[in-house]
């Protein structure tokens, strides 16, 4: 198998010449990084220093629960020094419920490949695995007064190549993964399919995660690729290594733009590292989110010059997942003032009434979003953004959300939507 992989290498070296690192802009066979600290702040305040993890399933998912919740534990005590764990009694109780947990069997493709000789097969087989984990959590005081509450998601969609290389951004990615197999620069869950427990870790660690960012100030150590270029990225990346993001971000934006867009994509990108970094070193939430907001503009507008780089896809989602997260922030410390009504005469308060009722987000508007073909996370950031909403979500109200094609990821957003506005009302 070695020394068909070799083989495969050397057969293509004219065209890996081509890739990034080997010549123009890009990342490298020696990859510059920086360490970023990724902090959120909490979502709610806990009250007191101990807590009590309680996770519930339905029996099929009992190995899951019981492992989510020791995992969701230790995270808590990771993140929060001042936090301890209390059986008998907690000030907090952080019920959760797993919904689901998907793993379906892998799919199998015939994809045409790059054919070396006469007899060479003209297709090879790819494997895709998927998986996907939903749970639901609510923080309660002593006294059961809610805190937070809300659902979260983790899922995971990567395809492989027979010889058991990340396919999933296609031949750049294809020949990087080989490459590294063969010199062993990489490890086996960077590269290799993950096993079924691995998958499930993996799951279960992106849902603790994102429960953990609702309850504690988090700090994430993030290991970031800087891209390469001699010149203006070079220095930039110098300057970016030595902590001076400042400097660095004038260095890149002053640069003149590479002629071709596929090259000057990498200049894009580290500005946008250069502001998630600004991002996470703020002091005030509002110049987070507009630092958080110019990353994800030129993270985006380098995924558009080049899709195909595998590495400007992770950023990507990194920066949506902040944003989303200060958005939600946002949407819990905002006065519901739409939603009071002034204390006048009967008839001036239900008109009052029905016309904040009539402002409300509501469900015949989150199915007629959904209709219009409209991006599932572009319903769900106006769910959270809205500034007023008013959601049946009986059970007939969820039925008819369900058979109009409203999806649990669409439902679970308007339920938080529902519990904030609940939590603010006592």
């Amino acid at each position: 198998m070695q020394s068909i992989l070799k083989a495969l290498v050397i057969t293509h070296l004219s065209f890996a010449l081509s890739l990034p690192g080997t010549g123009g802009p890009g990342f490298g066979t020696y990859k510059d990084k920086v360490t970023l600290q990724r902090k959120l702040p909490a979502m709610a305040h806990l009250p007191g220093v101990t807590f009590k993890v309680r996770v519930t399933s339905r029996e099929s998912l009992s190995e899951v629960s019981h492992d989510l919740g020791a995992l969701l534990e230790t995270e808590l005590l990771k993140d929060d020094s001042h936090l301890r764990a209390e059986e008998t009694s907690p000030s907090t109780i952080i019920a959760c419920q797993v919904i689901e947990f998907s793993h379906p069997q892998p799919t199998v493709t015939q994809k045409p490949q790059l054919a070396m000789g006469k007899n060479a097969p003209r297709t090879q087989a790819y494997k895709r695995i998927t998986g996907a984990l939903t749970v639901a959590f609510q923080a309660k005081t002593a006294s059961g007064q809610t805190l937070i509450s809300n659902n979260v998601i983790a899922k995971y969609d990567e395809e492989f190549d027979s010889a058991g290389n990340d396919s999933s951004h296609g031949v750049t990615g294809t020949l990087q993964s080989t490459w590294q197999h063969i010199t062993g620069k990489a490890g086996n869950e960077d590269l290799n399919p993950p096993t079924d427990d691995e998958l499930r870790a993996r799951l279960m660690q992106q849902v603790v995660r994102k429960i953990a960012e609702h309850l504690v100030n988090t700090n994430e150590v993030l290991e970031v690729y800087l891209a390469k270029n001699k010149g203006a990225l070079d220095e930039g990346d110098k300057q970016a290594q030595a902590g001076l993001w400042q400097r660095a971000l004038e260095t890149y934006e002053t640069a003149p733009p590479l002629p071709k867009p596929v090259d000057d994509a990498y200049r894009l990108y580290d500005i946008g590292v250069a502001y998630e970094a600004l991002a996470y070193a703020a002091q005030d939430d509002k110049t987070a989110m507009k630092f958080l907001d110019e990353a994800a503009i030129n993270y985006g507008k380098a995924v558009d010059a080049k899709p195909a780089e595998k590495y400007f896809l992770e950023p990507q989602k990194r920066i949506e997942t902040a944003i989303a997260h200060y958005k939600e922030l946002e949407e819990t410390k905002r006065p519901k003032a739409a939603e009071t009504v002034p204390p006048t005469s009967s008839s001036a308060g239900s008109a009052s009434a029905a016309k904040a009722a009539a402002k409300a987000l509501n469900n015949a508007q989150v199915i007629a979003m959904v209709k219009s073909g409209m991006a599932e996370d572009t319903v769900v950031q106006a769910i959270r953004g809205a500034k007023n909403a008013s959601f049946d979500l009986s059970e007939g109200g969820q039925q008819e959300l369900a058979s109009n094609g409203v999806s649990n990821q669409v439902l679970s957003a308007m339920k938080a939507r529902a519990a904030h506005r609940t939590v603010a009302a006592k």
